[in-house]
């Protein structure tokens, strides 16, 4: 009996815990984030963005609302590109950091709201956002960015751009570039 009571201190009370981190996590943000919960982006869909948008080890690339952080591994493994995330659900930003350190990518991740940063000096912007949150980046977007800039979203389009490409993996990747 002791043994079993031990195997669940040690494992489960571990694992509720975390459940119970991750439902506070995504309870904090949601009035930021409308709703959205933390999913990662699919490595299929990934490798497709990284076969349609080159980069070079010197291309700014920020990924807003980075999640756990994928993307920017992805970006260094092909291109070398030490991308800046944004992250304001504090499960995700910890995911992100553990992994990257984890895996020794040179990524910086930034427990911030992107909304409040100025996104002037990137070159490609990369976001899986609900279209609420992409209603208000739109325009932030179109004022700071420079002509030449890269904008990709997943799943759903910017409101008021004229995409360039759309992929199709599974749901639509929208790929725009700032005139």
């Amino acid at each position: 009996m002791g043994k079993i009571i031990w195997l669940l201190a040690g494992v489960v009370v571990p694992l509720i815990l975390v459940k119970i981190a991750y439902a506070v996590s995504m309870v904090l943000v949601l009035p930021k984030t409308k709703g959205a919960l933390f999913v990662s982006t699919s490595r299929r869909k990934i490798r497709a963005i990284l076969e349609a948008v080159s980069m070079s080890p010197e291309t700014r690339l920020v990924d807003l609302g980075c999640g756990d952080g994928r993307f920017l591994r992805a970006a260094w493994k092909r291109y070398q590109v030490r991308g800046v995330g944004y992250e304001i659900n504090p499960w995700a930003y910890f995911l992100a950091r553990a992994k990257n350190g984890l895996f020794r990518v040179p990524t910086e991740v930034r427990f911030r709201d992107f909304m409040k940063e100025d996104l002037s000096s990137y070159e490609v912007i990369f976001c899986y956002l609900f279209p609420d949150v992409l209603r208000e980046l739109s325009p932030k977007l179109r004022q700071e960015l420079r002509k030449g800039a890269i904008v990709i979203s997943c799943n759903f389009p910017l409101p008021g751009w004229r995409p360039q490409k759309v992929i199709q993996e599974g749901d639509p990747i929208y790929i725009y570039q700032v005139s």
